[in-house]
C-alpha cells in the first residue's frame, strides 16, 4: 500500500470519527479551520525543513509527486489525519465531563 493510500484512508477515518462517530462536527466550525490554518503555518516550517534537508525522503513510487515546495501533498492529509481525531476526542470527552458535572435540572427532586 502506498503512502498516498494510507494517508487518504487515515483522513477519511478522521472525518468519519469526527462527524459520524463522536458527532463533534469540528469540520463544520470556523474556529477549527482557523486553528488548522495556524497549524498549517507551523507544519510548513517544520515539514519544509525536514523534507528540504532531506531528513525525510519519500520514494517516488509511494507518493503521487505533487509537492508544495519540498513537501509532498500527501503530508497535508497526514497532518489533518493526526490532528483532527485528537481535537475531536478532546471535545467529546469535554462534553461528557460537562454533562456529569452539571446539577440536575429539577434540583435533584423526582418529578411526580
Amino acid at each position: 500500500m502506498t503512502y498516498t493510500a494510507i494517508v487518504l484512508i487515515a483522513a477519511a477515518v478522521a472525518l468519519v470519527l469526527d462527524v459520524f462517530v463522536l458527532r463533534t462536527r469540528l469540520v463544520l466550525r470556523r474556529r477549527y479551520w482557523v486553528f488548522m490554518a495556524v497549524m498549517t503555518g507551523f507544519f510548513l516550517i517544520v515539514n519544509g525543513i525536514l523534507t528540504a534537508l532531506p531528513i525525510v525522503m519519500y520514494s517516488s513510487h509511494a507518493i503521487i509527486g505533487l509537492r508544495v515546495v519540498t513537501i509532498p501533498i500527501e503530508d497535508f492529509a497526514y497532518m489533518y489525519a493526526l490532528i483532527t481525531p485528537v481535537i475531536a476526542l478532546y471535545e467529546w470527552f469535554s462534553a461528557r465531563k460537562d454533562e456529569r458535572t452539571q446539577p440536575p435540572r429539577n434540583g435533584g427532586q423526582e418529578e411526580n
